[in-house]
C-alpha cells in the first residue's frame, strides 16, 4: 500500500471502531449505566489524586463549563467530593469518594470481563501490541489537539 491508501484504510477502520466500540459498550456493557465521561474523570482522578476544575479542563481538554456540569452530576452522585487545596484556600480540589471508587472498580472489572471475552480468540500478544498501539494514537492526538 501506499501512504494514501494506507491512511485512507486507516481512516475507514476508525471510523468503524468509533461507531462499534460505542453500539457495543451500549447493547453489552451491562453496568451501572455510567456514562463515558463519569468514567474517565474518575480514573483520572484515581490515577492522579485530587485535582481542581482547571486542570481537570486541561487534561480533558474541555472548557470549565462542560466539566463543572459533569463535576456537579458526580458530586450528586456522591462519586466525588470538594476539599480546599491546603496549599491555597481559594482552590477548590476534586477528589474521588469512597461511593465513587466502588462504583469505578465495579464498572472496570465489568469493562474488563467483557473484553476478555470479547477478544479470548486473541492471541496475547495481538491484545498487548493493540493496547500498546491505542495508547500510542490516544497520546498522539493529546499532543496534536495542545499544539493547536
Amino acid at each position: 500500500m501506499d501512504s494514501k491508501e494506507t491512511f485512507s484504510f486507516l481512516e475507514r477502520e476508525l471510523a468503524m471502531f468509533v461507531r462499534r466500540a460505542e453500539a457495543t459498550r451500549i447493547a453489552n456493557l451491562k453496568y451501572n449505566e455510567m456514562e463515558r465521561s463519569t468514567y474517565l474523570l474518575l480514573l483520572h482522578l484515581e490515577e492522579n489524586g485530587p485535582m481542581g476544575i482547571k486542570a481537570l479542563s486541561e487534561a480533558f481538554q474541555l472548557d470549565l463549563s462542560t466539566l463543572s456540569r459533569q463535576t456537579a452530576a458526580l458530586e450528586s452522585k456522591n462519586y466525588v467530593e470538594r476539599k480546599t487545596d491546603p496549599a491555597d484556600a481559594r482552590i477548590n480540589l476534586l477528589s474521588i469518594t469512597k461511593e465513587g471508587q466502588t462504583q469505578l472498580n465495579e464498572v472496570r472489572e465489568q469493562r474488563r470481563e467483557f473484553y476478555t471475552h470479547l477478544l479470548k480468540e486473541w492471541e496475547m500478544d495481538d491484545c498487548e501490541t493493540f493496547a500498546v498501539l491505542l495508547e500510542k494514537f490516544n497520546q498522539t492526538v493529546v499532543r496534536y489537539k495542545r499544539s493547536k
